[in-house]
């Protein structure tokens, strides 16, 4: 086989899908020109715009090429400037597909090949389902380089797809998922959108659908404050349909699956109603999990669950923000991780370590000194006449709630080391618990302030190449804090501890204030 012959293209079907897209832009300027006196140039606008990136779209068609070798995955494209991709197939971090509504209905699927750089990261689109299905499955875990090179291709120049691996389900979409994900005292904005929208569109027709609107709920008719009850009040159920409906065309159908054979497995979730969307996640990369609750959700036992997994970057569309499950109960989240972990670990209900009094006493001076402070500064411009005379009052009417919420602050933070993982919860916006498999740690940072050094208390922060790439835990003891790192990283803690303990009384008392990064 020569090298050319190894190339293959898009799916011919992108031609019929931009020649609907013609069709509708062809519609859509002929509307804007009819419908009215007038032409509505926003719809002729967006004809236009439609028009050329159609046309666009074929010319990409015809000069799109891709091929994936044992070694490596090739894409070239473009016709007066010429593009060549090329990504090793050791560095493809990640291998997912969607598809939107026409695409679907043609059959057609986009799959992004990410490396974690934008540079070396890129997307097929459009390809077959089939040939979509068979480049996923080229180059999931466990694809063997020899089957794809020796096996005979077809007329597209692809290998035959190999036999579908085995599959557990662990989570599926279900209903009681809906309530939790679309009940929320910011779904009133969520109909915001759409009726600017609709508003933008029915302006340009000669409609002015605020007016049209006054006049249906009697506007001039009450004050102001039963005026906004009132829009609340019809605003805040649409809110709630529009948030379940999007909720529903994003997560319906969800399913997580584990996929492959041991050692060989990946993370497999598909989603999606109209527009779907396929992400996969390999095992040998993930390096823990964590869960999310702002502190709204957290009064009601809700959370976010994400995984860890290293080498994933923002880059040709990879699914790389980690989120893996849509808001769930907390214990269903803590059930449903012990699943997802490869090794069917349970470190995010370990029993953490609870920080040392003065984390609770500085938390508590930061909410009543910074409202004073901020109190004291606006005091001064009360003397000089700048601001009224009780404006300077207002900073000290937050301490009430800010000292509940100090307390909240601290009883979020804590540590542990259980099994093959360390676990560090932090947060009171947005409280975060991050189980970290030990041998993903890569460094560590550890740093005291003039205030913390008074207290024998520092902040200790994980470097690794997953996730976020640094978690943080302040306010340990430094007592917690070595016992902390030497349990976690024996051998680097050995590596970059300065002094021992100096003992004072025979108790320990001071620790090395150190800052090292291994790799």
């Amino acid at each position: 086989m020569t090298a050319e012959e190894g190339w293959r293209r898009l799916s011919v079907r992108v031609v019929w899908l931009d020649l609907i897209r013609v069709v509708i832009s062809l519609a859509t300027g002929y509307l804007g020109i009819v419908v009215s006196d007038e032409p509505v140039w926003a719809l002729v606008a967006g004809a236009c715009g439609g028009l050329l990136t159609a046309l666009l779209d074929l010319r990409r068609w015809q000069t799109t090429r891709y091929r994936i070798t044992p070694e490596r995955v090739e894409m070239r494209t473009g016709w007066l400037s010429r593009k060549h991709r090329t990504v090793g197939r050791d560095r493809i971090r990640s291998v997912d597909s969607s598809a939107r509504l026409l695409q679907r209905l043609l059959g057609l699927r986009t799959v992004h090949i990410g490396s974690g750089e934008t540079e070396s990261s890129f997307k097929l689109d459009a390809l077959d389902h089939r040939h979509a299905t068979l480049v996923q499955h080229e180059l999931m875990p466990g694809s063997s380089s020899a089957v794809i090179a020796g096996a005979a291709p077809d007329a597209d120049g692809a290998a035959p797809a190999p036999e579908r691996p085995a599959e557990t389900v662990i989570a599926r979409f279900h209903r009681s998922w809906i309530p939790l994900n679309v009940v929320s005292v910011w779904a009133v904005f969520a109909i915001a959108g759409p009726l600017f929208g609709l508003n933008w569109l029915l302006r340009a027709l000669g409609v002015d659908l605020p007016e049209l609107g006054r006049d249906l709920i009697g506007w001039d008719g009450r004050g102001p404050v039963a005026n906004i009850a009132l829009v609340l009040l019809i605003a805040y159920p649409l809110g709630v349909i529009a948030t379940t409906v999007a909720f529903l065309l994003e997560n319906g159908n969800f399913q997580l699956a584990r996929t492959g054979t041991a050692p060989d497995t990946a993370l497999v979730t598909r989603r999606g109603l109209l527009n779907t969307r396929t992400v996969q996640r390999t095992d040998s990369r993930m390096r823990g999990i964590a869960v999310d609750e702002p502190l709204v959700w957290r009064w009601l036992r809700l959370a976010r669950t994400k995984v860890l997994s290293s080498g994933l970057g923002a880059a040709a569309g990879e699914a790389t923000g980690g989120d893996i499950l849509p808001r769930i109960r907390l214990a269903e989240a803590h059930r449903l991780a012990a699943r997802i972990l490869p090794d069917g670990a349970r470190p995010l209900e370990a029993a953490l370590t609870r920080h040392p009094r003065g984390a609770l006493t500085r938390r508590l001076g930061a909410a009543v000194y910074g409202p004073a402070l901020v109190s004291a500064a606006m005091l001064v411009f009360t003397l000089t006449g700048v601001l009224p005379g009780w404006w300077w009052l207002l900073p000290l009417a937050l301490i009430p709630a800010a000292i509940p919420l100090a307390v909240v602050a601290y009883r979020s933070l804590g540590h542990a080391v259980d099994g093959a993982y360390l676990v560090v919860r932090r947060g009171i916006r947005h409280r975060r618990t991050v189980a970290l498999q030990r041998r993903a740690v890569i460094g560590w940072t550890v740093q005291q302030s003039i205030f913390q050094r008074w207290g024998g208390r520092m902040t200790v922060g994980v470097a690794t190449a997953a996730g976020e790439r640094h978690y943080e835990s302040p306010d340990m003891s430094e007592e917690q804090a070595l016992t902390f790192i030497t349990k976690a990283t024996p051998d680097l803690a050995a590596a970059f501890v300065l002094d021992d303990y100096a003992e004072k009384s025979g108790s320990p008392d001071r620790a090395a204030t150190v800052s090292a990064n291994h790799s």
